[in-house]
């Protein structure tokens, strides 16, 4: 059976008052705590860090190096000063012994990521990068994908919008092989999206040819007749010539007749 509890209006000012100052002190105490957590983390380094650098002077490279320690430094919420204190651990072989040289230039995470760049891959001169661009046409086996990939980063070495990308799609077609080429008018695609769509058409259908050529050999082969390499003559081999046969039968009877002349 239910018992019920009588209290006076100022028993129940109370027991409010009560209830809001632990609801008030479990949020302070929550604040405190997501506090400590944000400068625990704030605290660490690049020690757990898997990814190292030993100095190969490789765009491509250092970029792909760069990123990965950019991101990883945002995630793991380490500061400008301790990221500082932690990127020799970073650095292995030639690239460690550069950093033990210049580390006094740099004052700032920012200026260590600069000279890393203006060190181990300095900026192209523009007349360079349009000599990379324009020295490769694609080939035969090379995917449009590979070739559009390719071109469009050494485009995004040139200063920032040098070109739109209508011109650099100008750039480009000529350079694109001639399967392609023949399918797809420069009218046609106003983007790279719409190039790469297109092409992409075009491989599965060039695939789809070679897969039917494939399978049509075998058939060919079975209706391959053999030919004599004596008489010319199809539906039999050398060793089975009739007129092969015949004509050393006669050069062996004349051997014969030979013979007996002359022991008579």
């Amino acid at each position: 059976m239910t018992q019920t509890i009588q209290m006076t209006n100022e028993q129940l000012r109370q027991l409010i008052e009560t209830v809001k100052s632990s609801a008030v002190s479990a949020a302070d105490n929550a604040v405190f705590t997501s506090g400590d957590a944000s400068m625990a983390k704030t605290k660490g380094s690049f020690s757990n860090c898997t990814h190292r650098f030993g100095g190969n002077r490789s765009r491509d490279e250092v970029e792909e190096f760069i990123t990965n320690v950019v991101t990883f430094k945002e995630l793991e919420m380490i500061s400008d000063e301790n990221a500082m204190k932690g990127i020799s651990l970073l650095f292995y072989g030639i690239a460690s012994t550069w950093w033990q040289g210049v580390r006094k230039e740099a004052k700032t995470w920012n200026d260590a990521i600069g000279l890393i760049r203006e060190h181990f891959s300095p900026a192209k001169p523009a007349y360079q990068v349009y000599m990379d661009f324009f020295a490769k046409k694609q080939f035969d086996g090379i995917a449009i994908d590979t070739f559009v990939v390719e071109k469009r980063a050494l485009l995004a070495q040139l200063p920032e919008d040098q070109h739109n990308e209508e011109t650099e799609l100008d750039f480009l077609y000529g350079l694109l092989n001639i399967k392609y080429r023949k399918h797809i008018t420069r009218q046609s695609v106003k983007t790279f999206r719409d190039l790469l769509e297109l092409g992409r058409v075009i491989e599965h259908n060039s695939q789809e040819d070679q897969a039917e050529a494939r399978a049509a050999v075998p058939l060919r082969c079975a209706r391959h007749v053999e030919r004599c390499t004596h008489c010319n003559f199809r539906g039999h081999r050398l060793e089975n010539c009739r007129k092969r046969q015949a004509q050393t039968a006669n050069v062996a009877e004349g051997a014969k007749r030979l013979r007996e002349d002359i022991t008579a």
